[in-house]
């Protein structure tokens, strides 16, 4: 590293150094100066303030919140130890095991506790630099701890507003509907610009968890630097604003993300796991997009999208029928047809799994049958099959098959298969003659046989989503 560049990374550790101490002891200290923190003296800023606070709120208003920690042995130092609570409060993701782990890390010298989704213990040398992970103990989430004892409980559940849509917008959180005295107000870092330096990177990115950035205005061409990445966790993010905005790579997680306002955008890499989102997205284009449960709801106008993609956690409720038909307009309207039955298929089978009785059987023999009308070749298949099975019931019922001028006949396998087929399409060549039970069989399979092509010619002629 050239002198240059150590001289400027030592002022601007020592600049936020220096902020830090002059906001350490002040509870609400301006927003920008706690967006020109480095992560680590803004997470040290909220050990000392919210968290301890936020924890607290937890104590009283979450269902057995105290008793999770005294059955998982965690304290209020441990969790603040990590300097995170997400991690303590969200189901496992993506994982059958839900064991969480832990884990103190030491590396050069400086100990730090993580939490992890597996257990290490480990030792080694990386540069001269000596790096350790040591397990300490075991413990479950507080939302998959609950779900254990079939409770659930949401977190992030706010109850009121003041001064909403303005740059003033406070947000007050409270998870225990029996009491109304118990209200927690979220850290304010909205109602601004997102400062970024003559570079377009911004100042600082950071980890943000249970913070109020409703009004934050994102515009033009962002970039995430070595200062770090910028993500969102149950916090509230409603009422954002970008336009031109040209900016990759950013996070949200079980946030409320409701009148995002994008035009004449550009994102990509974007995340939305567990979130409610909505808004007026306007001649936009929205690249590699994952969404994860929660609700996806935006207008799209005149929007064009690429590798936008709902996925499935099973943690998670699903509430995303209407991206399920608005990712299948969009991509059909781009003549992206491969993109448009797929999310067609999704939303059937989301309508299917949460309907009941006969509806829901109906829609899984459709589902079977030939994937709600957009997998015609499985009707072929079906009707193959069908085939075989009525040859296997004439085969061992041959007798009461008799040539067409009543004279018994022996039939040889390839005779069923034969007949099987002629009785399927309804040829009716006339040279075999089913008799006793076996007319009715008949009847069926070539009633069966009509139906199939009928439905054949549909889910081929068909090009509707």
């Amino acid at each position: 590293m050239n002198e240059y560049r150590e001289n400027f990374l030592k002022e601007r550790k020592d600049k936020s150094r220096e902020l830090f101490e002059k906001i350490k002891n002040n509870p609400k200290p301006d927003a920008l100066d706690l967006w020109n923190l480095t992560e680590d003296d803004f997470i040290e800023w909220r050990k000392l303030n919210d968290f301890p606070k936020l924890l607290k709120h937890f104590d009283k208003c979450l269902l057995l919140f105290q008793e999770w920690k005294q059955d998982n042995k965690l304290t209020d130092d441990l969790i603040l130890a990590t300097g995170e609570l997400t991690p303590f409060l969200e189901h496992k993701k993506l994982s059958k095991k839900k064991k969480l782990y832990y884990i103190r890390y030491t590396y050069d010298g400086t100990t730090r506790f993580i939490v992890g989704y597996e257990e290490r213990d480990e030792k080694n040398k990386d540069h001269d630099v000596t790096y350790e992970f040591e397990t300490q103990f075991e413990f479950y989430s507080y939302s998959d701890w609950l779900k254990q004892r079939s409770k659930s409980q949401e977190i992030l559940k706010i109850t009121s507003r003041t001064g909403p849509k303005s740059k003033y917008e406070s947000v007050r959180i409270h998870s225990n509907v029996y009491s109304s005295s118990n209200e927690f107000e979220l850290l304010k870092l909205g109602g601004i610009e997102a400062p970024v330096n003559a570079f377009g990177i911004l100042l600082r990115g950071k980890k943000m968890e249970f913070v109020n950035v409703c009004g934050l205005d994102l515009s033009g061409e962002i970039h995430f630097g070595e200062e770090g990445n910028l993500s969102f966790s149950y916090c509230a993010c409603d009422n954002i604003t970008a336009n031109y905005l040209n900016m990759a790579l950013l996070d949200f997680e079980h946030c409320s993300v409701k009148n995002l306002r994008l035009v004449n955008s550009k994102i990509q890499q974007w995340r939305f796991y567990d979130c409610d989102v909505s808004g007026d997205f306007e001649n936009s284009q929205l690249r590699m997009i994952n969404i994860w449960g929660g609700s996806f709801n935006p207008v799209m106008k005149s929007c064009t999208i690429f590798d936008v993609n709902i996925d499935k956690d099973k943690s998670l409720k699903d509430k995303n029928l209407y991206a399920y038909k608005l990712l299948k307009k969009t991509y059909a309207d781009q003549g992206d047809d491969v993109n448009a039955i797929k999310y067609f298929l999704k939303e059937h089978e989301f309508l299917r799994q949460n309907s009941s009785g006969i509806r829901k059987k109906v829609k899984s023999i459709s589902a079977i049958y030939w994937g709600y009308g957009r997998k015609p070749q499985r009707i072929i298949v079906n009707s193959i099959i069908s085939i075989v099975l009525f040859t296997i019931i004439y085969w061992y019922n041959r007798d009461l098959v008799v040539l067409n001028n009543g004279t018994p006949t022996e039939l040889s396998i390839w005779d069923c298969i034969y007949f099987s087929s002629t009785t399927f399409s309804t040829l009716g060549y006339g040279d075999y003659s089913p008799t006793g039970f076996l007319r009715i069989i008949a009847v069926i399979e070539s009633f069966y046989g009509v139906l199939n092509a009928g439905f054949l010619v549909a889910g081929l002629s068909t090009n509707k989503y």
